[in-house]
């Protein structure tokens, strides 16, 4: 291994980076918490300015009402509103309405039907006969009250104030006067200095017959700006605060034309109660924008200072536990590379790298034990080896030899001596024959099992399907008189050991056609199917089944779950199977009932 920088270089490495960094970090939060600051200092910017807008509003909202609630009053607009007199009622309202217009900004009269039909309109009197739907008539016929808001006009936003004409608890009409709101947003900014503005969603515009022009870029229309170029940065930052300040009030810093502003924006309403539109405010505050940077500069000399002293102080207070590291090193490369654990190291320091060295020396005391233990379990797995070597040579040899013999007699006195046998003598003989066949295949599957475990295993990619088709034909001929039905897929791929899953796939489809004798109408089925998004094979049969309070012992040695004078066999094919699935790293499992038959399943990775 190629060791690049010690870690004494990267320790410092690691602290210059770091002072660098908390430089930087400290600058940009310094910066960041001084212009937060900036802002919350006019973090009511949008309220307050909001707040003036209304006050402005309700105060004019009141001398109109006071203007409406006289004009009322006056016996010379009655009998033509009662007649319903155009003529005489426009003769009798210019003179009042050109004085209200040059006293007091009022820009709109009408005398209004009691069914809401416009009778007049003194400021266009060839406007009339059109019905009236706005908040403010219908809040005053609702109640016979007076009442006043803002609604949205042809070209302008006006404030309006509608009051019944009564005479003798006769209700004759209504009469309604308004004045624009441009003047407002002039004197908002002769009381705070502060450029304003009013900006009404298309979505609220379209609603009314109107003739305004949209921004470009955006869905905003802008009234009364109290400058021609209200500062925004640009149109991005504008379009992205506008749809805010409809639903709350927001404030932002801005910068425009290397100048520093923040602007304010918040929701209005209309006399429906609706959010008409954003009141946008903004505030110049270049001169505080150049005093931050002072405070930015002052407040990271004082960080470098502390910085660089504790610095020095950690290398101090760490340089013998760096040293005490090193000498950990060395002894951890010496043992691995010797494998002398018997050396202990000796503990210098009381910190988390002393605790290190103790562990350390603890640890090489357990990997000695497991080591020591280690050689023991290698030379008894050598000598169970050796052991398993000759346990085999003895089934092959010295248990075959004598079965042989006693085979080979008993074919003699068959052949030689059968004539004069009676059927006793025959039948003692031929358990004799049928006993050493079972000795001779017993010992067959006890040495088939030995080599499974033994036995390397070759990985290749083989057809399943076609394996099974050439097993159950072997059994056809050795029972060529029975008749079953074999479901088998037309290819099957899988990846294995060719001779050990041959031996799985035997020792399941024998078990399938010993178990299914008994049925007029055998039935096997090998095939795949897919379980919990896993690929398991099966075979299923519809023989005589077996209890599943037993399946436990399915696969132990020398278990039978079945009479073996009914269904011979040695009792070791499924311990074989599912070593055999086990070494290529699968399961198996089997699930049956009594007198329906039996599925096992088996997966292979």
């Amino acid at each position: 291994m190629t060791i690049g920088m010690t870690i004494k270089a990267r320790f410092l490495l690691t602290i210059t980076v770091v002072a660098l960094l908390s430089c930087v970090c400290m600058g940009v939060y310094s910066y960041q918490n001084q212009s937060e600051q900036l802002l919350q200092r006019f973090e009511n910017l949008a309220d307050q300015e909001n707040q003036l807008l209304r006050t402005i509003l309700a105060a004019d909202a009141e001398g109109l009402r006071r203007a409406a609630s006289g004009l009322s009053r006056l016996e010379v607009f009655h009998a033509p509103l009662a007649t319903e007199d155009r003529a005489a009622l426009l003769t009798a309202a210019q003179p009042v309405f050109g004085e209200l217009k040059a006293k007091h900004s009022i820009t709109h009269m009408y005398f209004i039907a009691p069914d809401g039909t416009v009778l007049l309109r003194v400021h266009k009197p060839e406007q009339y006969g059109d019905s009236l739907e706005r908040a403010t008539f219908l809040q005053a016929v609702a109640t016979k009250e007076t009442a006043s808001g803002l609604e949205m006009g042809k070209n302008f936003f006006s404030l309006r104030c509608v009051t019944p004409i009564q005479a003798d608890g006769e209700l004759l009409g209504y009469l309604e006067v308004a004045e624009e709101i441009d003047h407002v947003f002039v004197r908002m900014k002769e009381i705070t200095g502060h450029d304003v503005a009013l900006f009404l969603p298309m979505e609220y515009v379209e609603k009314f017959d109107t003739g305004l022009e949209v921004l470009d870029g955006s869905d905003f229309v802008a009234l009364y700006p109290s400058s021609p170029q209200l500062v925004m940065s640009s149109d991005q930052q504008r379009n992205s605060l506008l749809p805010l300040g409809l639903k709350t009030f927001v404030v932002k810093a801005v910068e425009h034309d290397k100048k520093h502003y923040v602007v304010g924006a918040g929701p209005i309403q209309d006399a429906f109660g609706e959010t008409a539109g954003v009141l946008l405010s903004r505030k110049n505050v270049t001169q505080h924008r150049d005093s931050i940077w002072h405070g930015v500069v002052a407040s990271l000399t004082v960080f470098i200072v502390i910085l660089v002293s504790g610095n020095l102080l950690l290398w101090l207070s760490m340089k013998k536990s760096m040293n005490f590291f090193l000498a950990v090193r060395s002894h951890i490369q010496k043992v691995t590379r010797t494998w002398d654990v018997d050396q202990r190291l000796e503990v210098a320091t009381t910190d988390e790298i002393g605790e290190l060295a103790e562990d350390l020396n603890r640890m090489q005391a357990e990997i000695g034990k497991l080591k020591n233990s280690l050689v023991r379990q290698t030379e008894e797995l050598v000598v169970a080896n050796q052991e398993l070597e000759s346990f085999s040579y003895t089934l092959s040899h010295d248990l075959r030899t004598p079965l042989t013999r006693a085979y080979a007699a008993a074919d003699i006195l068959v052949e030689s001596y059968g004539d004069g046998l009676d059927e006793t003598g025959r039948l003692l003989l031929d358990n004799i024959s049928k006993g050493c066949q079972g000795m001779e295949d017993l010992i067959e599957a006890i040495l088939v099992l030995s080599n499974i475990v033994r036995k390397d295993l070759h990985s290749e990619s083989l057809d399943f399907a076609a394996m099974a088709r050439d097993i159950v034909e072997e059994l056809r001929m050795a029972e060529p008189k029975r008749k079953v039905i074999t479901v088998i897929p037309e290819t099957l791929v899988c990846t294995g050991d060719q001779q050990l899953l041959r031996v799985v796939l035997r020792n399941l489809l024998e078990n399938a056609w010993k178990y299914t004798r008994a049925e007029a109408e055998a039935k096997i089925e090998f095939g795949i199917d897919e379980q919990q998004g896993k690929s398991v094979f099966y075979v299923r049969d519809n023989g005589i089944g077996f209890n599943m309070q037993h399946a436990a012992n399915l696969f132990t040695t020398f278990k039978r779950l079945h009479d073996a004078s009914e269904y011979p066999g040695t009792g070791i094919g499924l311990a074989t199977v599912q070593k055999i699935i086990l070494r290529h790293g699968g399961t198996i499992w089997g699930v049956g009932k009594e007198g329906e038959g039996a599925t096992f399943f088996f997966t292979l990775p």
